[in-house]
């Protein structure tokens, strides 16, 4: 685990811990205590499995819904791992911290992910376990990637594709 990565760790969890939904406006971008408007630096770098996956997870979760959450999370992590690469999320977790971010549903997306890594939930069935990728069927309904989807919950297609 590298230097940035272990900080990067560090300062989630403390701004988690924190409350950092107070920290962050929902009508308007996020600013510091001398108003200026707060930013990730330009040389953030986050491939983690585990952040990159739950950010997956947080964003395309909109139901409280505990194997909606898995089943991104096990889809997303496939998709690592078919890739033999995890993708730099650092503009998505900025994104997502500075437009409503919600500390409760951040944590529900890593423990969801969490649970997958460590074996204590098993995605169910088969086809959804075995997909590599997420399509929300608004966007892409007739796409020919969703139309081999074998999977799908509420608004989203979970396909295996090589």
């Amino acid at each position: 685990m590298s230097a940035l990565s272990s900080s990067l760790y560090l300062a989630l969890g403390a701004l988690g811990a924190t409350g950092l939904g107070a920290f962050f406006s929902p009508s308007s971008p996020s600013t510091d205590e001398s108003g200026q408007a707060v930013r990730a630096p330009a040389a953030l770098v986050i491939t983690s499995p585990r952040i990159c996956a739950a950010l997956e997870v947080y964003t395309l979760a909109n139901e409280n819904d505990w194997g909606l959450r898995t089943t991104i999370a096990q889809a997303v992590l496939n998709g690592f791992n078919d890739a033999g690469r995890v993708p730099d999320c650092a503009a998505g977790v900025s994104a997502a911290l500075a437009k409503d971010f919600s500390p409760y549903r951040w944590q529900l997306a890593l423990d969801a992910v969490d649970a997958v890594v460590a074996g204590t939930y098993s995605v169910s069935p088969d086809a959804c376990a075995r997909a590599n990728t997420v399509v929300p069927l608004s966007t892409e309904a007739t796409s020919p990637v969703v139309a081999r989807a074998r999977c799908v919950i509420y608004d989203l297609a979970f396909v295996e594709v090589h």
